[in-house]
């Protein structure tokens, strides 16, 4: 007879740093390889309203490195700080690099969904001193970029002469409280089926997506947690400086993975055109079927094409 040990689901600790401007980060480490190995990580970063919970179907993966997880400023319990729509996307990357330097990680890759990719390009290009992450032994020789946000967001996103007004709207709702009394109503009977039901019904209808109800739950769950601060801000920060940023895309001198929904509803593919100009070592790929969040609607098409990028650039693929 055959005894299986089935791994636990959660096997890990969420942990928290104090950054050196005083914001308190939760985050998880899972530490798969010794560090006499000098194991890889992936450092995750998460997009706008979500938390690292987004990466669900990532963690206990990629049995070869070491992976990180952490909540951005403004995100679960991690407080806004002292951000501005101009300084929130660098807060952020900062935030990232001294974390990343306190872990002591070194080999590193970005793993960066939507907002993400801002934040990591910004760490990447402004964070580091001499290839290393604050003069640390911490450096990122690699990047995964998923859902790919490539500078302001309305200009990027499909049907603008429909979404923008519904975001300029969206917008001054959330700076008068209205969205935010809603949300915290709907919280409130959140686990009410038939308040859900019609909600689910519609995304899938508008977007096509594949996402299950217990994972669209998930991420509206997210959502509803996120302070209306936090909203106002990391928006206006991708449409205020999302553009310099994106424009520092071109400056990476680092191999980059691509990977994008075939149905992404905010994200227009044209999004790709602009990363074949602006990077130097790409790969892309397609994930059929998928929307803005293909790390959730296809796992393990994503993870295989995460496995296989990371065996590349160690010269095992």
């Amino acid at each position: 007879m055959r005894i299986v040990h089935a791994r636990p689901g959660a096997w890990y600790r969420k942990e928290h740093f104090q950054t050196a401007h005083g914001v308190l980060l939760e985050y998880i480490y899972m530490r798969q390889v010794p560090r006499e190995k000098n194991p890889r990580t992936l450092m995750f970063l998460n997009g706008i309203a979500l938390r690292h919970s987004e990466w669900k179907e990532q963690m206990h993966k990629f049995p070869g490195c070491n992976l990180l997880f952490f909540n951005m400023r403004g995100h679960g319990e991690v407080r806004l700080g002292l951000s501005t729509p101009n300084s929130y996307l660098s807060d952020c990357g900062m935030d990232a690099a001294e974390l990343a330097a306190h872990l002591g990680i070194h080999r590193t890759t970005l793993v960066m969904h939507s907002m993400g990719c801002l934040v990591g390009t910004w760490m990447y290009r402004r964070a580091m001193g001499g290839g290393f992450l604050l003069g640390s032994a911490a450096h990122i020789d690699s990047m995964v970029m998923v859902s790919p946000v490539v500078g302001n967001p309305l200009a990027t996103m499909p049907g603008k002469d429909f979404s923008v007004p519904l975001l300029e709207a969206l917008e001054k709702a959330l700076r008068n409280g209205t969205a935010e009394k809603f949300l915290r109503w709907y919280a409130k009977h959140f686990k009410e089926v038939p308040l859900m039901a019609p909600l689910y019904a519609f995304f899938k209808a508008a977007t096509g997506s594949g996402v299950s109800f217990s994972e669209f739950r998930k991420y509206l769950e997210c959502v509803l947690d996120v302070k209306s601060e936090t909203l106002v801000t990391a928006f206006r920060a991708m449409t205020q400086t999302g553009d310099r940023i994106g424009e520092m895309m071109g400056g990476l001198g680092i191999p980059v993975l691509v990977l994008t929904g075939g149905r992404d509803f905010l994200v227009q593919l044209s999004s790709l055109d602009v990363l074949k100009v602006r990077l130097r070592d790409y790969e892309m790929h397609v994930l059929k079927g998928a929307t803005h969040f293909p790390q959730a609607e296809k796992p393990e098409e994503l993870n295989g094409h995460v496995s296989g990028f990371v065996k590349k650039i160690d010269g095992q693929g």
